[in-house]
């Protein structure tokens, strides 16, 4: 510890008296310690902070990436299973059809039973005309094929009419010299029933 000295240069004598170290270094000390404090403090807060972040970050990323392929296998499963219903159901699916257009077309040919006879000149149109054609058809649909005979004529000039009780109210039988087309309404939904099975299993 310095003490108080007289130091004399000439003729003049000055009192010189050292610092007071002691304070002056207390108070440096304890602002420079804080300071370091709330460095070391910040410093750590951004580093909990920038690393919570990334963490947080790497799960978020986890869990999108698990989220994403736990749709996708779900997503496999419904096509899956779509599929398998679509497979089990096409034969209910085609008879409920069949069904529903057989109950419309009835109810057609028995509000305006003509349509019966346009059938038959279709059938008639089609079929090989070089020889005697028989049309086959019902006790019931007689008066209306009598009707509609001159019609009929003017297709093919050799027809006759075979009443048969065993053939259809809905539709008749036109036999020509080689073959014989069913105009029958059961029969056509029957034909349509056997060509979308065809298509089916070809598929």
């Amino acid at each position: 510890m310095l003490n108080k000295s007289l130091i004399t240069c000439g003729k003049n004598s000055v009192l010189f008296t050292m610092p007071s170290l002691g304070a002056v270094s207390e108070e440096s000390l304890k602002l420079s310690f804080n300071q370091d404090a709330e460095n070391r403090e910040r410093d750590a807060y951004e580093k909990g902070f920038e690393s919570g972040e990334k963490a947080g970050f790497d799960m978020g990323e986890q869990k999108a990436m698990l989220l994403v392929e736990r749709l996708e296998s779900l997503l496999k499963e419904v096509t899956a299973v779509k599929e398998t219903l679509i497979k089990e159901l096409e034969p209910q699916i085609i008879e409920l059809a069949v069904s529903m257009a057989k109950k419309i077309l009835l109810k057609e040919l028995t509000l305006d039973p003509s349509n019966i006879v346009e059938m038959t000149k279709e059938a008639l149109s089609k079929i090989e005309r070089t020889g005697q054609i028989v049309i086959k058809i019902n006790p019931a649909l007689h008066d209306l094929f009598m009707k509609h005979k001159p019609e009929l004529l003017t297709i093919h000039h050799d027809i006759v009419f075979d009443v048969d009780s065993s053939v259809s109210r809905y539709g008749s039988v036109v036999r020509g010299p080689v073959e014989d087309i069913v105009t029958d309404l059961d029969e056509q939904l029957r034909n349509i029933i056997k060509d979308m099975g065809d298509r089916l299993a070809g598929d």
